[in-house]
């Protein structure tokens, strides 16, 4: 009996060692590059091209009709790179889940099963949150389903969820769920069983309000809630019980409407800086009617955004310009709203703020029209043009576009 072969996969040649490299996806290549050190010297020379993000700076996460339902495109609006995604086999394709949010380089997605799922669009990870069926929204909308004509469906456009960590992080990270009309609110933990409801028993909040955003502060631990109002409260959700540790600000609806012109529907979002301010970003929209094979729906388009600053010792808003953001860019969308310095990334422009849409609305209605995407120039008015990139590689309407700041962990 001859005896066994053993093949030594470090000594393959460079070039067909490449040809393989290049064939693997991302999570594949990650882990080919930890075998040997022949094949993590080839790994690192097929990552800087398959994966050619060179800072940290945020992403435009989409799909292209060009690609297949389990491929996505990655869009580096500071370097101009870009580069596709393929998920794994095992995952729900990517075209058929509704982005719900983002946060350190994960995405919360929704998708007919009925599930919540997180997702790290590069790894391929997953991470199954607690099922739809606990929460009582869901039941809510029946009725609005059968008027609507899509039974089973609308459920997944109402919420918004915002991650404290990475969901990699496993029990530490919790996850807020807002939805945005019934001013319900709930919160998982990473490994729990069901969403926890947070009411007026076990908190403080005023909860028969409708509530737009909320951004998770490293600093203090507290996820910050903004409501329609522009009222904003701090919440404690590192435990089994939240808490409302304060009301950081009461607002009055009729002081933004009244700076936006009273202009129909305003949406905002609530951003933190990095030298400590709550600034308040408020868009509204023109609309228009948009002939649909189902119904007849308004479609709109940004008019104009509004920036406003949080007093917290006159307790009042003040309005600012782009000139007050400091040369940071803003970027604003279902994920947790950013403000970075461009002088970390110089390819971002100073004092603007990157959108894509902000509006469960808006995204029910642009499964059939247009997705608006762009940089908002504060002081000409004007949504400009990501540049070429929405010409050579086009975006689809579904699912909506959203930023990340893409990472490996």
């Amino acid at each position: 009996m001859s005896a066994a072969v053993h093949r030594d996969w470090s000594g393959l040649p460079e070039d067909l060692m490449l040809i393989v490299m290049r064939a693997l996806a991302i999570p594949d290549l990650l882990r080919a590059g930890a075998v040997c050190v022949s094949w993590r010297a080839a790994s690192a020379d097929v990552r800087r091209i398959q994966f050619p993000i060179t800072d940290a700076s945020p992403c435009l996460l989409y799909t292209c009709a060009a690609d297949a339902d389990d491929t996505a495109t990655v869009y580096s609006v500071s370097t101009g790179a870009l580069f596709k995604v393929r998920l794994p086999p095992s995952a729900a394709p990517f075209r058929s889940r509704h982005v719900v949010g983002s946060g350190h380089g994960w995405v919360v997605t929704a998708d007919d099963a009925p599930r919540f799922q997180a997702l790290n669009p590069l790894t391929g990870a997953q991470v199954d949150l607690p099922p739809v069926k606990g929460l009582d929204d869901v039941n809510i909308f029946s009725a609005d389903q059968a008027r609507l004509q899509r039974p089973g469906e609308i459920w997944r456009y109402i919420y918004l969820a915002y991650l404290s960590c990475s969901p990699a992080n496993g029990s530490a990270c919790a996850i807020l769920l807002v939805h945005q009309c019934s001013g319900y609110l709930y919160f998982t933990h990473v490994g729990d069983d069901r969403w926890t409801k947070i009411t007026t028993q076990n908190t403080s909040l005023q909860l028969d309000i409708c509530f737009h955003s909320a951004v998770y502060n490293q600093n203090d631990g507290l996820f910050y809630v903004l409501s329609f109002n522009s009222s904003v409260f701090a919440l404690d959700l590192s435990g089994p019980s939240p808490t409302t540790v304060r009301t950081v600000f009461t607002g009055r609806e009729e002081v933004v409407l009244e700076w936006l012109g009273y202009k129909h529907g305003p949406r905002g979002n609530i951003i933190l800086t990095p030298w400590g301010d709550i600034l308040q970003v408020w868009r509204s929209k023109r609309r228009y009617m948009l002939n649909t094979l189902i119904f007849n729906i308004p479609e709109s388009f940004i008019d104009d955004i509004l920036l406003c600053k949080v007093d917290i010792h006159e307790k009042r808003l003040v309005r600012i310009s782009g000139e007050d953001l400091r040369g940071h860019a803003l970027f604003l969308c279902f994920n947790a709203s950013m403000c970075l310095s461009t002088k970390d990334f110089p390819g971002l422009k100073p004092n603007c703020a990157y959108v894509t849409n902000g509006s469960w609305r808006q995204v029910f209605i642009t499964k059939f029209g247009s997705q608006e995407v762009g940089i908002w120039n504060f002081e000409t008015k004007i949504l400009e043009s990501l540049g070429k990139v929405q010409s050579d590689h086009p975006w689809l309407d579904w699912p909506s576009p959203i930023w990340i700041t893409p990472s490996l962990s």
